[in-house]
């Protein structure tokens, strides 16, 4: 139809941002989508599917037992978001791989998301691998 050349047909869903978990060796990393698709929750569980090698979060309450700190910053500007539990750390970190023949490797993995049921589902088995650069001054020889 040559009357409506040009047009688009204006999309009723919003488009729903890309999530991103990054594994490192001193914490879990999740990009500000995360807590947009999860409705900006102060609290969140992490659940793991170790037979799967998945892991899923979901928004929790600050009373809940083993609920997370997932505090955002309102500061204008779109930060991550940084998890540094200790024993949410050990649990991921087992399944993931952080080390190949000595160097040291950070995994990133897009999360699969459920806006309805409000659960983000990370798979380990398609998680992108980078090496670590050193930071710092270098060491003389």
């Amino acid at each position: 139809m040559a009357l409506l050349d040009g047009f688009k047909i204006i999309p009723l869903k919003e488009k729903v941002d890309d999530t991103y978990l990054t594994i490192s060796e001193k914490s879990l990393k999740l990009n500000m989508a995360t807590a947009k698709i999860l409705g900006m929750p102060g609290w969140i569980h992490f659940l793991l599917n170790e037979k799967r090698m998945q892991i899923a979060i979901t928004p929790a309450k600050q009373e809940d037992e083993d609920a997370v700190l997932f505090a955002v910053e309102e500061t204008g500007r779109e930060k991550p978001i940084y998890v540094k539990e200790p024993g949410l750390l050990k649990a991921i970190q087992k399944l993931a791989v952080l080390e190949r023949d000595g160097v040291k490797l950070t995994q990133t993995i897009k999360g699969l998301v459920y806006p309805d049921d409000k659960v983000i589902i990370y798979d380990l088995g398609e998680a992108v691998e980078t090496e670590v650069k050193p930071r710092g001054r270098r060491k003389k020889e």
